[in-house]
């Protein structure tokens, strides 16, 4: 790591030769697609040799740390894939849940929500929460990846995501399946 810190390139190779099975390895058991754990396994290295200077031994040994970036990037990975279906086909299911509450009522009419009667839904909101909610849900990005997108700090697409969310929960279109009139 003191090589990889000191910008030796070379030090890299040793380390990648070292570790990529274990984070392949790890990344396999979380994202549970060779493909992608492979990907996970680039995205892990190329952040290893980017913020090689946040590695602090006292804290602990490279290979803790290397398996520590393997589990976050796996993570990550398959927070992505989910929003984006890879685990459940394009179900969305999940966006239901999230605009009609918890109750086992709420999941059962949300499970009816298709991506034709959600855009017409969508249509309704103001752009910014409207074209955020699209990257989130229909794209699979997450709110770093949408502030980035759309050149804004990542406090205003939070804002427009969860004021986009409450918009939803309070449009017509969601008080009809749920049954009950709009406040």
């Amino acid at each position: 790591m003191a090589r990889l810190q000191s910008c030796d390139s070379g030090a890299l190779e040793i380390l990648f030769g070292r570790y990529a099975r274990l984070v392949l390895a790890i990344a396999k058991g979380i994202v549970r697609d060779s493909g992608e754990a492979e990907d996970v396994v680039q995205e892990a290295f190329f952040y290893l040799y980017k913020k090689s200077m946040l590695f602090d031994e006292s804290k602990g040994s490279a290979k803790n740390w290397i398996t520590q970036i393997a589990l976050h990037r796996a993570l990550d990975r398959k927070s992505h894939l989910a929003r984006r279906g890879f685990y459940a086909g394009t179900d969305i299911g999940a966006l239901g849940d999230t605009l009609l509450g918890e109750t086992d009522l709420d999941r059962e009419i949300g499970a009816k929500l298709n991506r034709v009667q959600l855009e017409r839904a969508f249509e309704q909101l103001p752009e910014m929460q409207r074209l955020t909610l699209e990257l989130f849900y229909f794209e699979g990005l997450d709110l770093r990846e949408i502030s980035k997108k759309l050149n804004e700090p990542l406090g205003n697409s939070r804002h427009h995501f969860y004021r986009g969310l409450e918009r939803l929960r309070k449009s017509a279109f969601v008080q009809r399946l749920r049954g009950t009139k709009q406040c």
